[in-house]
């Protein structure tokens, strides 16, 4: 026996000696095609830079050093846009150029916002606002100012000396001139790490930023009129600043009060009031304000300011000591956005003495702030959706963007039953052919050898052939505008994918005008994988990229780099203004809540599968309005319930049935959009199992509550389009049904490795239209 089996082993021996290096080049090479198959393994990008050089810090404290302020009101949001104010000594102002900050984006890699420094541009102090992103909580910041010669002046800023850092989903409102007690109803967790909402107060007019897109991580602005000489320091950009925002869909309390008088001179207020100004007056008697809010407790009088109403809603009518009806609350619309108007100073001693002032401003924060899902934990609110990676609805348009209809995917799945065949082609099948068929089970290590060789050559092929080397864009875009002033806004979410690892600059011109556009990297909120408050780096290894500001708050991106097979998630903002073609005349029929009139489309393009809301009904039209034309909607135009269509609730065998939405779906982008638009109309999380925190500006549904009606619809070709260059050749991405590649000319002296192809690009117009009320007699 035992010479038996040391012949065997000799034997043995002798065919690894003889075929040793087959089978070990099989093995590395299919494990390498494995890779590849799955992870999209990176290759060597262009320039790449995988270790980013710490700047030293200033240690010196001069008096000219750099003063910078991070965030409004020093709070700021991670992944949300953070204004970073830079006050530079006089030393600098001449010679500074160009200011940056270096930071790092959602998936770990750094980034630098670059702007240059225009004289117009600084205040009196030297300031100036450049806005950035932070990408994760525990990064430092660079910031450094440039003269023509190089560097001038550099900080160094850790992660504790930015100011306050919240959540992306940290709800925030932002107070000018005074909080008047609202942040009372913020109520703090157990562990003390969280809070209902963060307030912040701006008491100075040069806290202020100059931009709209500087109060996007503000969730609620409260405008207290006390301190009059505040209000008249602010300037006319700082108000228009204020002024965009809230018609992009944001929302405002407006508290006036007895100072009313004074500030009739202040346009940029009085066009953000529901009425003209008519003086001022006294409430002695309260008691429908005690009653509206169902407070035994007593309030003493107070001054008030008198409008006469010509819009909004009047919530609540006071008697003065004069016995003159005064409008006190009212509630109306501006643009996409939302205001609440009180014709009191909340900060006056009757209301701080006032024991449930907390239950007023409960009531008036309701549209805004839904402490009930806001105070539920994250784990809560996802339940059978956290196994996704995210609870935010952003979270499930990432996912459905990063879905290319022209890039196959193979699934953990189906390589797992790949392993299982090699496993059985090496075990049985190579026993069954060199000891069973040939007898020869010297062959044994050749034949395994040859099998993993071609299984490999095979998986190489099938690489090749699923994984295109082009770049791929999908793109989703909602244009809001207002019929009644031509006002623009746009959001845009793209996601590129590359086949091969490169660096791209990437840019977003609109079709339509010269608007400038603002481009920078989109977060994903959350513990997720890419998450922003994952610990790990997705893209590590990554190049450094620039984002180039201009003045007007136009941007693009410079060498970003992507892995092979990876892809790059971009957000752009922008506002703008167009020719309406056609005017709606909507009126609502007295004492049914609906509508009757011209429904016009106001665009110079078709308007496509349209829907008209208007409070909680929904109006089915035609599948295609019209440039310019109108359709009628009449008495026997009968409406549905919203729920029907938002929650695809329908009636089968007598009984009210709701469609589940599958937080999971990575198909229904269109469906998606719309719940994203008008999210809590639809029940909000309840429904959808998912928050609205990450973009919340997004959903209009407090708009329905006013005297606005919203038509819904699609656009055939996109408002705007995101722009590609590659290997230095400039390429617009696109639309491959449409446009052959052909039709694209380039510079022949450059070399061009592939082509830039449009998957999905779809395009939704939001527009409000107000509506006629019917005005009681």
């Amino acid at each position: 026996m035992s010479t038996r089996i040391l012949t065997a082993t000799r034997l043995c021996g002798s065919i690894v000696a003889k075929h040793q290096r087959v089978l070990p080049i099989a093995i590395v090479w299919l494990y390498l095609m494995l890779g590849q198959l799955v992870f999209g393994i990176n290759g060597p990008v262009a320039n790449a830079q995988t270790e980013t050089q710490p700047a030293a810090q200033i240690s010196d404290s001069t008096p000219d050093e750099l003063r910078v302020r991070f965030g409004l009101g020093n709070a700021w949001k991670l992944g949300q846009l953070c204004p970073v104010q830079v006050a530079m000594p006089g030393s600098l102002r001449s010679e500074a150029k160009f200011i940056e900050v270096q930071t790092v984006d959602g998936d770990g890699v750094a980034v630098v916002y670059r702007q240059a420094v225009a004289s117009e541009a600084l205040s009196q102090d030297g300031t100036c606002w450049i806005p950035v992103r932070i990408g994760r909580a525990d990064s430092s910041i660079v910031v450094r100012v440039l003269g023509e010669q190089g560097l001038l002046q550099e900080q160094l800023f850790a992660s504790d000396s930015t100011g306050q850092r919240l959540t992306s989903s940290q709800p925030l409102i932002v107070a000018i001139g005074s909080s008047m007690g609202v942040e009372m109803l913020s109520r703090s967790s157990a562990d003390g790490t969280s809070s209902t909402f963060s307030t912040v107060t701006l008491k100075t007019a040069s806290q202020l930023p100059w931009h709209w897109s500087d109060y996007s991580a503000c969730d609620l602005i409260v405008l207290s009129c006390a301190d009059t000489q505040l209000l008249k320091a602010i300037s006319v950009e700082q108000w228009t600043a204020i002024d965009v925002w809230i018609r992009r869909g944001g929302g405002c309390v407006v508290s006036l009060g007895s100072q009313a008088e004074s500030l009739t001179d202040l346009k940029p207020l009085v066009e953000l009031l529901p009425g003209e100004i008519l003086g001022v007056g006294q409430i002695d008697n309260p008691g429908s304000l005690e009653s509206l809010i169902a407070t035994d407790q007593p309030l003493q009088g107070f001054p008030c300011s008198r409008i006469r109403p010509v819009r909004g809603k009047t919530e609540l009518t006071l008697t003065d000591s004069l016995s003159r009806e005064v409008p006190w609350w009212l509630s109306y619309a501006h643009g996409h956005g939302t205001l609440r108007f009180i014709a009191s100073d909340l900060d006056h001693e009757s209301f701080a003495a006032w024991k449930d002032l907390k239950r007023l401003w409960q009531r008036l924060l309701a549209p805004y702030l839904d402490r009930g899902a806001i105070e539920t934990s994250e784990g809560q609110l996802a339940t059978d959706s956290s196994y996704l990676g995210y609870s935010d609805l952003v979270g499930q348009l990432r996912a459905t963007l990063d879905v290319f209809p022209g890039v196959s995917v193979i699934s953990f799945g189906q390589v797992a039953a790949m392993l299982v065949g090699v496993l059985l082609l090496i075990g049985p099948v190579d026993y069954f052919i060199s000891v069973k068929w040939l007898k020869r089970p010297d062959l044994s290590w050749t034949i395994a050898g040859t099998m993993l060789l071609a299984v490999a050559a095979g998986l190489t092929w099938m690489v090749t052939a699923i994984r295109p080397q082009n770049v791929h864009v999908n793109t989703a875009q909602i244009i809001d505008l207002d019929a009644a002033t031509g006002n623009v806004n746009g959001w845009l979410w793209s996601h590129i994918y590359s086949g091969a690892a490169r660096q791209l600059d990437v840019d977003v011109q609109s079709q339509v005008s010269d608007a400038p556009i603002r481009l920078d990297w989109q977060g994903l909120p959350g513990r997720g994988l890419g998450g922003l408050l994952s610990q790990l780096s997705t893209d590590r290894g990554m190049p450094e990229y620039q984002i180039e500001l201009e003045s007007n708050r136009k941007s693009q991106i410079v060498g970003v780099g992507i892995p092979a097979a990876g892809t790059k998630c971009l957000s752009a903002v922008w506002a703008d203004t167009t020719r309406i073609v056609a005017t709606s005349s909507l009126r609502e029929i007295p004492g049914v809540d609906q509508l009757e009139g011209q429904l016009a489309n106001p665009l110079s393009v078709d308007l496509l599968d349209p829907v008209l809301y208007y409070h909680n009904w929904y109006y089915g039209l035609n599948s295609r309005i019209p440039a310019g034309q109108s359709v009628t909607i009449s008495f026997d135009t009968i409406p549905k319930d919203i729920g029907r269509r938002l929650n695809g609730r329908k009636t089968v065998d007598s009984q009210e049935t709701t469609t589940k939405w599958d937080p999971g779906d990575r198909g229904s982008l269109d469906r998606l959009l719309e719940l994203m638009m008008l999210h809590k109309s639809a029940a909000g999380s309840t429904y959808t199992s998912l928050t609205h925190r990450f973009q919340p500006q997004l959903d209009h549904s407090n708009l329905l509550e006013t005297d606005q009606a919203i038509l819904l619809g699609r656009l055939e070709q996109p408002w705007a389009r995101v722009q590609v260059t590659m290997d230095s050749v400039p390429m617009d991405s696109v639309t491959v049904d449409t446009v052959p590649m052909d039709s694209v000319t380039v510079d022949s002296n450059r070399p061009v490795t592939s082509d830039v192809v449009q998957d999905v690009d779809r395009t939704w117009c939001r527009i409000a239209i107000p509506v006629i009320q019917n005005k009681k007699k």
